[in-house]
């Protein structure tokens, strides 16, 4: 027996909890098998009713006892909230703690299970895919927590036994309006830890002191572990860093940005009270999540997908190509519509900044005009570059252009198979149209 409150989930013998935003959906949920009605109204059903009065908190009550003794881990920040949970959800399952992550990507156990429409998902989904990961025999739950989430109060009831900030960088400010409302949003993930509350922090982050919370115990990547030597290349990275004692490590992940992923995911499972000695030497083994830096490599080419959609992110993967010895790096890039507007003249100008040649392209526009959005983007833009609306005919025209050990990045959408035009959902792939187009799938590194 299970709490929803989307009718679509409700099953015989389930609970469905009303509010006024969903109290229109009360027949649906009956017809579809529901017990009992959860309601903080004051409306009497056809079928048993109980009157709360806090939804969020029915919740926690519900399912604390069942829950309690999963270990669970949540890890917020702008940028590297999901290669960070995919790198410990794949370490622990490495050393044989099943482990089930819940993120961006959707919901992982032994692989994907299902997508998800949010990074965090609603407070009923969230409660019920951790009793399913239970019920498959997870002992540990990682999960990416956005500030939405947080200030939604959607994992109200959950405490952590570790948590880790990666950075903090403009984004949703269409939601947020100033980067005080959403730091935070962020900061409340810190007050929700238990155990021996772990708290990992990244020193590159100019606002981490700002998660510095007593209670915790904060461990800072580039203070507590500190750095001590990174060799990228196309392949991957070679990193030196010491904790307490000097370790080696070859990962497959490319980018330095990465390097504190990685460093974060190693810290929290080491703190949790994990051998370290069962991964550590085969960290090489680790890969990032679909469309996080996705290699496709094409003559003597090479092709990047990646979810940079922030100038951040944007920033860090155009500087970790420039690294690597190439003959000129090609961008195709677009900005989401209906979201922040005040990032992508920034965006614009780090794409042309950072590349040899950019191509300006539609993401998600959404309901807002897709010629506004480039011309948003376009203030910002010099050098080199040309607009092509089409996503499709605009990583056709970069794949076309690449010749002689050229890079070319597509930015933006990463693992998404899908783009929002108005108000319709439509199949679309970054990795399935490069595919397409180069019509080849030898030599491809995923």
């Amino acid at each position: 027996m299970r709490l929803w409150m989307n009718s679509k989930y409700v099953r015989k013998g389930d609970y469905f909890l009303v509010n006024k935003s969903n109290e229109k959906y009360v027949i649906e949920a009956i017809k579809n098998g529901a017990e009992k009605i959860i309601t903080q109204e004051n409306t009497t059903y056809d079928i048993e009713t109980i009157k709360v009065n806090n939804l969020e908190d029915y919740f926690k009550t519900f399912y604390c006892k069942s829950i309690n003794d999963l270990k669970l881990i949540g890890i917020t920040g702008t940028n590297g909230k999901t290669t960070t949970c995919y790198l410990i959800y794949q370490i622990l399952n490495m050393i044989g703690v099943k482990t089930a992550y819940i993120g961006t990507i959707g919901f992982y156990i032994d692989g994907k299970i299902m997508d998800l429409d949010n990074t965090t998902p609603g407070i009923d989904l969230l409660y019920n895919l951790i009793m399913e990961a239970k019920e498959y025999g997870c002992k540990v739950i990682v999960m990416e927590v956005s500030s939405h989430a947080l200030k939604q109060n959607r994992i109200n009831g959950l405490l952590f036994d570790a948590v880790a900030v990666t950075n903090i960088t403009q984004d949703h400010l269409d939601y947020h309006k100033d980067m005080k409302d959403y730091i935070q949003s962020k900061r409340l993930l810190i007050d929700k830890l238990k155990n021996k509350k772990i708290c990992i922090l990244n020193k590159k982050d100019k606002y981490y002191k700002q998660f510095i919370k007593k209670e915790n115990n904060n461990y800072i990547i580039g203070k507590d572990v500190k750095i001590r030597r990174v060799k990228e290349n196309l392949e991957g990275t070679h990193l030196c860093f010491k904790d307490k004692k000097k370790i080696k490590v070859t990962l497959s992940l490319v980018g330095s940005f990465n390097v504190y992923n990685y460093l974060m995911a190693y810290k929290i499972v080491k703190e949790l009270g994990y051998d370290i000695n069962l991964f550590i030497n085969k960290s090489n083994l680790l890969y990032s999540p679909p469309g996080r830096m996705q290699k496709v490599c094409y003559g003597t080419n090479v092709i990047f997908i990646d979810y940079a959609h922030t100038p951040d992110a944007v920033l860090n993967v155009l500087k970790t190509v420039k690294k690597i010895k190439n003959k000129g790096i090609i961008t195709i890039i677009g900005c989401g519509g209906n979201r922040d507007k005040t990032k992508r003249k920034i965006m614009g100008k780090i794409a042309c900044k950072n590349s040899s040649y950019v191509i300006f392209t539609n993401d998600n526009p959404r309901n807002e005009n897709q010629k506004v959005i480039i011309s948003d983007i376009l203030k910002g833009a010099n050098g080199k570059h040309e607009v092509i609306y089409d996503r499709y005919e605009a990583i056709k025209k970069g794949i076309k252009i690449l010749n002689d050990k050229k890079i070319l990045m597509i930015l933006g959408k990463g693992h998404e198979d899908y783009q929002i035009i108005g108000n319709e959902k439509l199949y679309f792939s970054d990795y399935g149209s490069v595919l397409k187009i180069i019509n080849v799938e030898t030599n491809i590194d995923s």
